[in-house]
């Protein structure tokens, strides 16, 4: 039976969240305040396998409990926010937060989240486990340099660059290490949540075919995912600003469809992988 730990300080939301989790088979706790439910997941970092967070406590804010969290956990965390400001969302989803709900809900599909959520965990975790068993070759690193648009008139859709033009203004350096779950632009480390790390990487391995809103919910959170596809663009507009893509130019919105991750090769192809860089250290 897993373990579902539930914060809330209203009492009727923990209860009724609880009865439907129960109903599924699911053993559940409750903690009615961040504090409390930082101790609890300290006390027994392995026992839990999902948290539902609600982001106004009375202590100490959702969205610090879930950072403190992250500190030490790849817990995965559902956010409840009584707000539907998509500042709310982008902060929780940008401290680790793997979904989010906005209040009032519908129980049943918060149940269904969590069973996606979860599932999709395991199927990870698996994953892994049988990788660490095998051989593995030296990590690869994808580096990429695209080029920032200053106005949309002369928009050239994140054309990738050649090598001599490196040093002109608003030029991007790129690197990626899917085996290290790193990520480095210009050269610095940029911390991306485990959903955005998973969004680049596969619209990256689909480059230049457009992909619906409703198919990254599909890969990355589930085949069986309820939810608003507007989670997909919240996390994508949070995911365009750590990798400095500011006008949408590599990964560009498809209007009522999805998105493309745009590469144009050219005779000096920019978009390569090595078997070392600083990503892979």
């Amino acid at each position: 039976m897993e373990n579902i730990l539930v914060i809330d300080d209203d009492e009727e939301i923990r209860k009724l969240i609880k009865d439907f989790l129960q109903k599924e088979n699911y053993s559940v706790d409750t903690a009615k305040n961040g504090t409390a439910a930082l101790e609890m997941i300290i006390k027994n970092p392995d026992k839990y396998g999902l948290a539902v967070l609600d982001l106004m406590l009375p202590d100490i804010s959702g969205t610090d409990v879930c950072r403190e969290i992250r500190k030490f956990s790849r817990l995965p965390i559902i956010m409840l926010t009584a707000k539907s400001e998509d500042v709310d969302k982008i902060v929780g989803l940008e401290v680790g937060a793997d979904d989010y709900m906005t209040k009032p809900f519908n129980p049943k599909e918060l149940v269904a989240r969590i069973k996606a959520i979860m599932r999709r965990s395991y199927t990870t975790a698996g994953v892994l486990q049988q990788t660490r068993l095998q051989e593995r070759p030296e990590p690869r690193v994808v580096t990429l340099y695209f080029r920032q648009t200053q106005s949309l008139k002369n928009r050239v859709v994140s054309k990738i660059i050649s090598q001599k033009d490196l040093k002109k203004e608003n030029t991007v350096k790129l690197e990626i290490n899917p085996e290290a779950r790193k990520v480095f632009v210009d050269e610095e480390e940029v911390k991306l949540t485990n959903k955005e790390f998973n969004m680049l990487v596969y619209l990256m391995e689909n480059k230049n075919i457009v992909i619906s809103r409703e198919k990254l919910l599909e890969n990355i959170w589930g085949f069986d995912f309820i939810g608003e596809s507007r989670t997909i663009d919240v996390h994508i507009k949070e995911l365009r600003k750590k990798i400095k893509d500011v006008n949408g130019d590599l990964i560009e919105t498809i209007w009522a469809v999805g998105y493309r991750f745009n590469f144009e090769a050219g005779s000096n192809d920019s978009l390569k992988t090595t078997g070392s860089g600083k990503a892979g250290n």
